[in-house]
């Protein structure tokens, strides 16, 4: 029997889903954050479980467009310039990842998670009972032609290849699906198993009070470092209450998480993937897929009651740069090029640090030189997608059940 609880250092969606999973297994946890639970990052996702996003970000070739992402402020990828000396590690592994033969590597590593992430939400979903907040309805990725089409079936078809299921739609089977979409867009890839929330901060709050509920604690708390005895961590240091014990600790602290990779001299290359987002709550328009627009690289989520919000986009830049709020507004003329005008009242505009790794894999495991120290962080854009499934894999390492995938891809010491 454990004597003190397992401490999860941090509460966003993935700290959460972890918790929730280690108390639906039985075990004491405390979850602390010096914030309130799911009000970072978790906050402003664009609410999707983007289940066919298995090809990683640093796609072969993509080190060339470095100087256009450079010089367009706004761009679908944007580098700020004035940050380029502390990004130029990050761009080089970047580059690095983007290689033919790495990439085939991390697509099959990527996969391998999201192929289960639908199945490993649905107990965490039903134990918090908010299955209606969770529409299972598929996406739609938008195309203006056949030709533009035609430009990424080679991309669909390395996807069918790694367990994806989807189909196109012509020009009146969009129109069928989604009589809001102009018509203009000719055909769209529907990918049935995406999946997407109504709202994610309420989403994740709901996780959260089923951790609570299943006896788990929560504390506002910061905390500043591990603590160990006898080469094996035993509980953490805070800025508040001092120092609380723990049988392990798992840090799932987004892009706050190298604080504690420091500690222990890990070099883990850890950037900000800054989202931006623009939310209407009353826009008055009834969409039932989640949707891409492929040549804009953005995405419009269907919210409650006929709300958007439109996301997508990414920014490099240090996480404390202040935000460009014209990647956030120039979303309103894209999205009115794909659903028509819509109201404007109560409109808000977030942005957010989305933690990234150059290869775009997560990490999932424990210290490999720290017995009772795990690490969960480096989702990027795929925080909510794949919060259950780092869950479920860190559950079953400190129950110390059998793998069911090969976590080495996943490794805090691959760099």
């Amino acid at each position: 029997m454990m004597q003190q609880p397992i401490v999860v250092v941090g509460a966003g969606v993935v700290g959460i889903a972890t918790a929730l999973q280690l108390r639906l297994a039985g075990l004491p946890v405390l979850l602390l954050d010096k914030g309130e639970p799911a009000r970072e990052t978790s906050y402003g996702n664009a609410g999707a479980l983007a289940i066919s996003d298995v090809i990683p970000l640093a796609e072969p070739g993509m080190w060339r467009k470095l100087p256009a992402w450079l010089l367009d402020p706004l761009g679908p990828l944007a580098v700020r310039w004035r940050y380029l000396p502390t990004l130029a590690p990050w761009l080089l592994r970047f580059a690095a990842a983007s290689r033919p033969r790495q990439v085939a590597h991390l697509t099959q590593a990527l996969a391998a998670l999201l192929n289960r992430a639908t199945a490993d939400y649905e107990p965490l979903v039903a134990a918090a009972g908010i299955e209606g907040m969770w529409r299972r309805h598929g996406s739609l990725t938008l195309y203006q032609d056949a030709a533009e089409f035609g430009s990424a079936e080679a991309a669909w078809a390395e996807k069918s290849h790694h367990g994806i299921d989807w189909h196109t739609l012509h020009h009146e089977e969009v129109q069928a699906s989604e009589p809001q979409i102009d018509p203009r867009w000719q055909c769209a890839v529907k990918v049935p198993a995406w999946s997407h929330v109504d709202d994610p901060y309420l989403f994740t709050r709901g996780l959260f009070d089923a951790f609570i509920a299943t006896g788990g604690v929560f504390q506002q708390c910061e905390v500043t470092s591990l603590q160990e005895k006898s080469g094996m961590v035993c509980g953490v240091e805070t800025l508040t209450h001092g120092f609380i014990a723990a049988s392990s600790v798992v840090v799932t602290a987004g892009i706050w998480s190298d604080r504690f990779t420091r500690q222990y001299r890990y070099r883990v290359p850890l950037e900000s993937e800054r989202g931006y987002h623009i939310t209407l709550p009353q826009a008055g328009i009834k969409l039932h897929h989640f949707i891409q627009c492929a040549s804009e690289s953005f995405v419009i989520l269907p919210m409650a009651n006929g709300g958007l919000r439109l996301a997508g986009t990414v920014e490099l830049a240090s996480r404390a740069a202040a935000p460009n709020w014209q990647r956030a507004y120039m979303l309103l003329d894209k999205a009115r090029r794909i659903v028509g005008d819509f109201s404007t009242e109560g409109m808000t505009v977030w942005m957010g640090n989305r933690p990234s790794l150059p290869d775009t894999l997560p990490v999932i495991g424990p210290d490999p030189h720290k017995a009772g120290l795990y690490f969960c962080f480096g989702h990027g854009h795929l925080g909510l997608t794949l919060a259950a499934t780092s869950g479920a894999l860190l559950c079953d390492m400190i129950l110390q059940q059998s793998a069911s995938l090969d976590l080495a891809p996943y490794r805090l010491n691959r760099f």
